[in-house]
């Protein structure tokens, strides 16, 4: 068994933790994608239609994907962190070879390995995803010096890596 992690989660580590997994799963922002077409054919329409004034309307909606959809995910998720009173209370966190010890608030969950379906390493701590968009976040701060870090990391990788 492991000491002991304890840690308070803030904003902005609970929306680089979700905005890191996200970019780790899709080479490029599926809402660039869709802009950039949408504003590469407006640019196209307006000097291929002898300069349409209406193609820049379509412009004006590419670059509002681009734009507004990251703004709304993160407004999203800010609304969803400040509902939950479990992302605010104190985590506790133990690992050994069997699972994880992971204590929020009043609530405590033993966690077998398995549960989880992978981890990513963020440069800001350790995601261990259980769902498509569920994870559970511990910072590296959280565990105080480089050799808890890399007994954490050792067990995960090993235990995680399928």
């Amino acid at each position: 068994m492991s000491d002991q992690i304890r840690f308070f989660l803030n904003w902005n580590e609970y929306f680089d933790a979700r905005e890191f997994l996200r970019a780790s799963r899709n080479l490029i922002a599926p809402e660039k994608v869709i802009g950039g077409l949408i504003a590469v054919s407006s640019a196209l329409w307006y000097f291929f239609s002898d300069l349409n004034p209406a193609a820049f309307g379509g412009l004006a909606l590419g670059l509002g994907i681009i734009f507004g959809v990251p703004a709304i995910r993160r407004w999203r998720a800010k609304r969803k962190w400040e509902c939950e009173p479990l992302y605010h209370t104190e985590h506790a966190l133990s690992f050994n070879e069997e699972g994880i010890q992971l204590q929020m608030g009043l609530i405590e969950s033993n966690l077998n390995w398995q549960y989880y379906r992978s981890i990513v390493e963020s440069p800001g701590g350790f995601l261990l995803v259980s769902g498509e968009d569920a994870f559970n976040f511990f910072p590296k701060r959280a565990f105080g010096d480089e050799k808890l870090i890399n007994q954490f990391r050792a067990m995960a990788w090993k235990k995680l890596r399928k």
